[in-house]
């Protein structure tokens, strides 16, 4: 399902496959595997109820936040990292850049916990330099240039391993 929202899937058909195999891992009480979906669950239907009212989003607020608390409580990294990441894409999205970056600060905290990190196929420093790149323009501070230069040699890594698959990401970020 990740891969899906990564590879540009239509948001709709991507609810639909969520909510199939959703009812699917509750029926068969598959509770952990449930609860690793709703990261992109939660960015999807922020995506495609994307609103200015304020009542929605105090809403989805809330439901992000309750997400994460119960990410905490179980003490699920994985979950609780995913939600930063794909809360960052969203933020990045809708031109939040200190929200999305201030939720990649908080996903490298807690990937200092980890025994590894969430890669998602090069896509997460893809989205990290993009923000990156975002707070360089917007700021003049020194610091968001040197963690664009770090995600660029990441991405460079990615290239190295697999060309065809991550090439684009680094073309797209000398670009921007």
């Amino acid at each position: 399902i990740n891969i899906s929202f990564f590879v540009g899937l239509n948001l709709k058909e991507v609810e639909k496959t969520i909510e199939k195999f959703g009812k699917e891992m509750i029926e068969y009480n598959q509770t952990a595997v449930y609860r690793s979906m709703l990261p992109v669950k939660r960015a999807v239907l922020d995506l495609i109820l994307s609103t200015n009212d304020p009542f929605v989003m105090a809403e989805n607020n809330a439901e992000q936040k309750s997400l994460l608390l119960q990410a905490t409580e179980a003490n699920s990294l994985v979950v609780e990292c995913e939600l930063y990441i794909f809360g960052s894409i969203v933020a990045y999205i809708y031109n939040s850049y200190d929200l999305a970056a201030a939720l990649i600060q908080k996903r490298y905290e807690l990937e200092k916990k980890m025994s590894r990190t969430i890669l998602l196929w090069g896509a997460t420093a893809f989205y990290d330099g993009l923000i990156f790149l975002a707070m360089a323009q917007k700021s003049s501070e020194f610091e968001w240039t040197s963690e664009v230069s770090d995600v660029m040699s990441k991405i460079d890594r990615f290239v190295q391993i697999g060309k065809s698959n991550n090439e684009h990401k680094l073309l797209l970020l000398e670009a921007e």
